[in-house]
Parts: structure tokens; sequence; C-alpha cells
């Protein structure tokens, strides 16, 4: 008695679609997990570039120092800290807080050494990339780094807070 082994033409064009029906449910999964890894890399990516520029806006505050053609203390760490985020603060004064703050009370507007500069990025929102099994709704990504400020240069403490902040869009 001899069996056939060999698939009649029915069952071979059903393997066929079922081939191709796991071929795209795999590479579904796939995409989907390439588009997470991608999402979280780079929303990590973005926020640690965020805070590596609030660190170096603090770092550039504690010297009490300006950058060339600035006046304000404040408005040279907001530069400082635009140029150290890559280009994802497009306008500081709507995203970079600087405050100032006594140790021992609240916030104050002379400073002077031994005053404590926080500076804080927010309202940085990051929209991810494939939206398949999550919200496509962006996502909020907030950083913030103090430290206490040094003593006054002898020429004296810089003006920390610009009257007329520039305006936010």
């Amino acid at each position: 008695m001899h069996t056939n082994t060999i698939p009649n033409s029915a069952e071979r064009s059903r393997e066929r679609g079922s081939q191709t029906i796991e071929a795209g449910l795999i590479t579904l999964m796939m995409f989907a997990l390439i588009f997470l890894l991608m999402d979280i890399s780079l929303s990590l990516f973005i926020k640690s570039t965020l805070q590596e520029a609030a660190r170096d806006g603090v770092r550039f505050a504690v010297t009490e120092q300006l950058t060339t053609g600035d006046s304000y203390l404040t408005d040279s760490i907001n530069r400082v800290v635009q140029q150290g985020a890559l280009g994802f603060i497009s306008n500081p004064a709507c995203q970079v807080t600087v405050s100032y703050l006594d140790p021992y009370g609240g916030p104050v507007t002379t400073v002077q050494g031994g005053d404590i500069v926080q500076v804080s990025i927010t309202g940085y929102q990051y929209t991810p990339l494939g939206a398949i099994l999550k919200s496509g709704a962006p996502i909020n990504i907030a950083v913030s780094a103090s430290d206490v400020m040094e003593q006054c240069p002898l020429a004296g403490c810089p003006a920390a807070v610009n009257p007329v902040p520039p305006v936010c869009n």
C-alpha cells in the first residue's frame, strides 16, 4: 500500500494563504517593537539632553557672569540653556524658568553668594512615532537642576532678573 505524501493543490493553496497571514502578523509585531524601541530611545535622549542643558545653565549661573551682549543673568542663563539643548528648545522665554531662592526663605530678586539658583525646563512635548498600542498624545518632558551660587566677583553681582522679560510666543 502506497500512501501519497505529496499534498494536492487545494492543500498547498491553503498553506500559502496561512503563510501570508503569518508573515503579515509577524511583520506587524516587528514594526511595533521597532517603533516602541525608537520611541523609548528618543524620549530618553531628549530628556537627558534637556537635563544636561539645565545643568549647563546652573553651572553657568553659579559663576555669576554674563554672556556677551546680555545685561541680566537670567537672559545669559537662558542663552546657555538654549545652546545646550541641541535645538529642542525653540523659545527659552516659554520653556526655561530661572528661580533664585534664599536658602532660609523664599524667592529673592537681588542675588548674592549663597543663594540657590534653580533652572527648570518645562513644556517640552514629545509625540510618539508609532502609536500602535498606546495613545498618540504628546508626552510632557520636564527637567530641573539647582545649585548654590558662589560669592560675587569683585566687580559686584550682576542684575539677575530682567525687568522686561522676553515675550513668550
